[in-house]
C-alpha cells in the first residue's frame, strides 16, 4: 500500500511532505559537492577521510528523502529499508572514526594560539625577506667579483697563451739572433709596452744591444747607433750600472743557489724620480724612456745580459702579470742562450770530430793502400822464391846437402810468409775488415792433423804431446775452421817453442752449447808483469824476447779470432810452473759430410793422368820471376802452357788459342787483370773460359772486386803447388798421377818385368822408329842428358808422355824405359 494512504491522500499534506523531502535531498546533495570542492582545493587540510565519510553519509540521507517521496505512490519499502540500513552503517562508521579522531580535534590550536603563531610566522617572513635582500646584494657583489676575476683570468690566459707562443717560437729554432728578434717583437705586443730590447754583456763587462723592437713614436737605439757609429747611448757597466738598474750588485760569475745573489727583476715607475745622473736622464728622455722593467738573462751560472721593457709615459705602474711574463721570458732566453752556446760548441766539436774522422779515414786508407802495396811488393819476390824452391824439391838430381839447402829456403820463405800474414791479419782486424767464414768440418780430422803436425817437432825436443777428449766431443761441427786452426797452431806452437822439457797437453770438452779447448805446458811460465801485456799487439814477455823469435802478434790475433767467433781466450800461469791457455767458442753441431777441404792434405801429384784431352792454360803476369816458376810447374805437370806479359796480350792469345783456363794477375801495366777479365767475360765464348785471379792482396774488398770483374776463383801469392792443381781439378775436372799410385805400381812391377807402369807402349807409336831406338840405347847406357834431349822432341800435344818419361829419367828408372822400348820394338 503506498505510503500516501497514511496521509489520507490529502493534497496539502502530501505536498508538504514532498516539498520538504525534496528540499532536504537537494540540500543534502549540495553539501557533499561543496566538501569535495573544498578537499580538492585544500589538499593540505588534515582529516580528509572524515570529509569523505560525511559526504557519503549526507548523500545517503538525501537519497533516503527521495525514496520517501517515491514510496508515497509506490510500496518500495524493501528498497527504502535497504537504503536506510546502508545509511545506518555509514553513520555508525563515521561516528566511530569521529570518536578516534576526537583527541586530535581537541589538540588543534585555538584561534588565539593560531594568531600568535601567525605573528611569529610574519616576523620570520620579514626576517627572511631581509636576508633575501642581503643575499641578493651579496650575490650581486659576488657576480661583480666573478666578472672582474673572470676578466683578469681571461686577460691572464691571453697573456699566458701569448707567452706560450713566444716560448714555442723560441723552441722552433736554435738561431739565437732569430730568437731575440722574434721574442722582442712578440713581447712588446703581449705586455703592451713601447720598447723591448736585449742587451748582452761581454767578458770585460762592456756590452752591446743585440735586438730591439720599438713603437713608431719612439726612436730606435739600434737605428741611432747605425746612423751615428760614434755616438753613445745607454751604456751599462757593472757594478754601478747594474746596481742602479737591478738594485743589486752582481759578479761576473755567480751561483744561482746563493740566496744573497737571487736573481730579481727591477721596475722603475718614473725615471725622473729615480735619481739618475743628468747625462743618463738626458739620454733616457731623448729615447722617450719614461719608465722601464728589466730582468737578467742568466746562462747557467753566468750573467749573460738583460731583457728590458720601456714605456714612454711616466709615471707608469707595471702590473704583476707583466713582471711575471718578463721574468719567464728572461729565464727562457737564458735557456735559449745556453742551448745555442751548447749547439755552437757541439757543432764545433762535430766539425772537429768530422775532420778527425776524415783524417783517420785518410790515414786508414793510406795505411790500407800501403799494406796492399807492401803485400804485393813482399809477396811478389816471395812467390818466385817459394815457387822455385817447390820446383827444386821435385827434382831428383839434388844431392843431400842441396836438398837440405832447398828445404831451408822453402821453410824460411814460409816463415816469412807467416810473418807477413800476421801483420796483415792485424791490419784487417784494426780496420774492421775481418769476417767469420763458418763451414761444416770434421773436428776429429783437425785434431789428428794438428797432432801429426806438432808430434815431430815435439819429439825433436824430447817433449811429450798428448791430445785428450777427442772421443767425447761431436765429430762434425760448424765454425770458422781456418781461424780455429790458426788459434790452436799459435798456442801449441808457442807451447812447444818455449817448453824445454816435460809435456804439452791439449784438452777438448763440451759443456752445454760450448766447445772448450785447454792447452797446458810444463814450460818456464809467465810472470805477472808479462801477463798484463801478453795479448797486446807486438808485445812479448821476457821469455819471448830472449828467444828472439816471432812478432808478438800470435796471441793478440788469437784472442781477437776467438772473440770474433763468440768466445774468449784467457791464460793462467806462474813463473816456473808452466802455463795453461783456455778458450771456448759456441758449439754448433752439424750432420753429414764436412764441406772443408785442405790443400796441404792432398797427396802430391806427379803429372796429368793419360787418356785425357789436352788442357791449354794461359799464364798472364807482368813479372817474369812470377811467370817462370808457374809456367815451369804447369809444364812439368803435363799441361800445354802459354804466357802473356799484360792484359792486352792475354786477350790476344785468348782470341787466337782459346785456352781452357787463364791464370790472371791483377796488377799489370797497359791493361790490368780486372779489365782483361771483363773484356773476356763479356763475350759468349769467354764465359766458357775459366779465369782464376792471381793476387798478392789479402783484403776482402779486393776479393769482392775480383769476383765482380768476372773471375771464377782466386789464388793468393805466393801460391802453393797443391792449391794450384786443386783449383785446376775443381774447374776443369783434371785427373792426376800421384806419388802414391807410382809407388804402388813400382811395388807391383818389381816381379812383373813386362809391366811398363803407367805408360802404354802403343802411346809411343807417334814417334819415329829412330827415336824409339835412340831412347832404348841411351837408357841402356844410363845417359840421362841425351835422354832428356830426345824427350824434348815429343810434340806438345803429347806432353803427358814427356812428363812420365822425364820422371823416370830423373828417378834413374832406366830399366823401365828399356823394357818399354823393347816391348815397342817387338
Amino acid at each position: 500500500m503506498p505510503h500516501g494512504h497514511c496521509y489520507l491522500w490529502q493534497t496539502p499534506l502530501v505536498g508538504l511532505h514532498v516539498i520538504s523531502d525534496l528540499l532536504i535531498a537537494v540540500a543534502y546533495f549540495s553539501i557533499p559537492v561543496m566538501l569535495l570542492y573544498f578537499v580538492s582545493k585544500r589538499s593540505d587540510v588534515p582529516f580528509q577521510n572524515i570529509f569523505l565519510l560525511f559526504g557519503a553519509f549526507i548523500v545517503l540521507c538525501g537519497t533516503g528523502h527521495l525514496l520517501e517521496i517515491w514510496t508515497l505512490w509506490h510500496p518500495a519499502y524493501w528498497l527504502s529499508g535497504t537504503e536506510q540500513a546502508i545509511t545506518a552503517l555509514v553513520s555508525c562508521y563515521t561516528a566511530t572514526e569521529m570518536a578516534t579522531l576526537l583527541p586530535k580535534f581537541l589538540s588543534l590550536k585555538t584561534p588565539e594560539q593560531l594568531e600568535t603563531v601567525n605573528q611569529a610566522l610574519q616576523k620570520e617572513i620579514q626576517e627572511r625577506q631581509r636576508a633575501e635582500v642581503e643575499l641578493r646584494n651579496l650575490n650581486d657583489g659576488l657576480e661583480t667579483l666573478v666578472q672582474e676575476r673572470t676578466a683578469e683570468l681571461k686577460k691572464a690566459a691571453e697573456r699566458e697563451h701569448a707567452l706560450s707562443g713566444i716560448i714555442q717560437r723560441m723552441r722552433k729554432t736554435l738561431d739565437i739572433q732569430t730568437i731575440f728578434v722574434d721574442t722582442t717583437q712578440e713581447l712588446k705586443q703581449v705586455i703592451a709596452c713601447d720598447r723591448t730590447l736585449v742587451y748582452q754583456f761581454k767578458s770585460d763587462w762592456s756590452g752591446t744591444l743585440v735586438a730591439e723592437s720599438v713603437s713608431q713614436n719612439s726612436p730606435s737605439i739600434m737605428a741611432l747607433k747605425a746612423a751615428h757609429p760614434g755616438a753613445k747611448t745607454v751604456e751599462i757597466s757593472p757594478p754601478k750600472g747594474l746596481k742602479q738598474i737591478l738594485s743589486q750588485t752582481y759578479l761576473y760569475e755567480f751561483a744561482l743557489g746563493d740566496p744573497s745573489q737571487e736573481v730579481r727583476c727591477r721596475t722603475i715607475t718614473d725615471v725622473n724620480e729615480f735619481g739618475f745622473d743628468p747625462y743618463t736622464l738626458k739620454v733616457l728622455k731623448r729615447l722617450n724612456i719614461g719608465s722601464y722593467l728589466v730582468v737578467p738573462i742568466v746562462d747557467g751560472t753566468h750573467l749573460w745580459g738583460l731583457l728590458m721593457a720601456t714605456q714612454d709615459a711616466a709615471p707608469f705602474h707595471w702590473d704583476s702579470s707583466a713582471t711575471q711574463i718578463m721574468t719567464q721570458v728572461g729565464t727562457q732566453l737564458g735557456v735559449a742562450v745556453q742551448q745555442a752556446e751548447l749547439l755552437a760548441h757541439s757543432q764545433k766539436q762535430t766539425k772537429a770530430l768530422k775532420a778527425a774522422k776524415e783524417e783517420a779515414e785518410r790515414a786508414n786508407s793510406s795505411k790500407s793502400d800501403f799494406l796492399s802495396h807492401m803485400s804485393h811488393e813482399l809477396r811478389t819476390p816471395l812467390n818466385a822464391i817459394l815457387g822455385y824452391a817447390q820446383l827444386m824439391q821435385r827434382s831428383q838430381h839434388l844431392g843431400v846437402q842441396d836438398t837440405k839447402y832447398v828445404n831451408t829456403i822453402n821453410r824460411s820463405g814460409k816463415h816469412l810468409l807467416a810473418l807477413i800474414n800476421d801483420v796483415l791479419e792485424m791490419a784487417k782486424i784494426e780496420s774492421g775488415q775481418l769476417h767469420l767464414t763458418p763451414v761444416s768440418f770434421d773436428l776429429y780430422n783437425l785434431l789428428i792433423e794438428l797432432e801429426e803436425l806438432f808430434s815431430l817437432k815435439a819429439s825433436s825436443k824430447q817433449l811429450q804431446l798428448y791430445f785428450h777428449g777427442q772421443a767425447l766431443v761431436p765429430r762434425y761441427i760448424k765454425a770458422d775452421q781456418g781461424k780455429l786452426r790458426q788459434v790452436l797452431i799459435n798456442i801449441l806452437g808457442n807451447a812447444i817453442k818455449f817448453t824445454q822439457k816435460g809435456q804439452i797437453d791439449l784438452y777438448v770438452s763440451v759443456d752445454a752449447q760450448t766447445l772448450t779447448f785447454a792447452i797446458s805446458d810444463t814450460g818456464p811460465g809467465i810472470d805477472s808483469k808479462s801477463l798484463d801485456k801478453l795479448f797486446l799487439a807486438f808485445e812479448q814477455g821476457d821469455i819471448g824476447l830472449e828467444s828472439r823469435e816471432g812478432t808478438g802478434l800470435g796471441l793478440s790475433i788469437s784472442k781477437k779470432f776467438v772473440r770474433l767467433m763468440g768466445g774468449d781466450l784467457s791464460v793462467n800461469s806462474q813463473k816456473g810452473q808452466g802455463s795453461t791457455f783456455v778458450f771456448h767458442i759456441p758449439l754448433v753441431i752439424t750432420n753429414g759430410m764436412p764441406t772443408d777441404t785442405d790443400s796441404e792434405a792432398m797427396v802430391q801429384p806427379v803429372c796429368v793422368a793419360p787418356n785425357q784431352p789436352e788442357f791449354r792454360l794461359l799464364v798472364a803476369d807482368d813479372e817474369q820471376t812470377n811467370r817462370a816458376p808457374l809456367v815451369d810447374f804447369l809444364c812439368l805437370m803435363g799441361f800445354s802452357v802459354r804466357e802473356a806479359k799484360n792484359g792486352r796480350e792475354a786477350i790476344k792469345i785468348w782470341q787466337e788459342w782459346q785456352p781452357h783456363l787463364i791464370w790472371m794477375d791483377i796488377r799489370m801495366p797497359e791493361m790490368d787483370g780486372y779489365q782483361a777479365t771483363q773484356h773476356i767475360k763479356a763475350t759468349s765464348q769467354g764465359k766458357e773460359t775459366v779465369v782464376i785471379a792471381l793476387t798478392a792482396s789479402v783484403f776482402e774488398e779486393n776479393k769482392q772486386k775480383i769476383f765482380d770483374a768476372g773471375c771464377d776463383d782466386f789464388v793468393r801469392k805466393p801460391f802453393q803447388q797443391n792449391e794450384l792443381i786443386q783449383k785446376i781439378a775443381a774447374h776443369l775436372g783434371v785427373k792426376y798421377i800421384t806419388e802414391d799410385s807410382l809407388q804402388k805400381h813400382d811395388t807391383q812391377n818389381k816381379d812383373q818385368p813386362h809391366n811398363h807402369g803407367n805408360l802404354d807402349p802403343e802411346s809411343l807409336r807417334i814417334m819415329p822408329p829412330d827415336w824409339i831406338k835412340g831412347i832404348g840405347q841411351r837408357a841402356s847406357q844410363g845417359n840421362d842428358v841425351l835422354l832428356l834431349q830426345l824427350i824434348e822432341q815429343i810434340p806438345s800435344e803429347h806432353q803427358s808422355l814427356a812428363i812420365a818419361l822425364t820422371n823416370w829419367v830423373e828417378n834413374y828408372q832406366f830399366e823401365k824405359i828399356v823394357q818399354l822400348m823393347d816391348a815397342l820394338m817387338e
